[in-house]
């Protein structure tokens, strides 16, 4: 019998998790590779956001929110 290597896809990060989550636990230095793992997701994703790619505008809500 073939192996099943199929597995659900990992979490797509939201702007509001990227917000609460992310950008705080960026600012306090953690690792993006742990980051990531928390959220179930890519570390590219991270990375992304990090750099303002995915979800832009959401290190000046964490900012304005006084997460960060």
């Amino acid at each position: 019998m073939p192996k099943d290597f199929s597995r659900a896809s990992s979490h797509e990060v939201t702007f509001e998790e990227a917000v609460t989550i992310v950008w705080p636990k960026l600012h306090d230095g953690e690792l993006q590779s742990r980051i990531a793992a928390g959220l179930d997701c890519n570390g590219g994703r991270i990375s992304e956001i990090k750099t303002g790619k995915r979800h832009p505008g959401s290190y000046q809500e964490a900012k304005r929110g006084g997460l960060i």
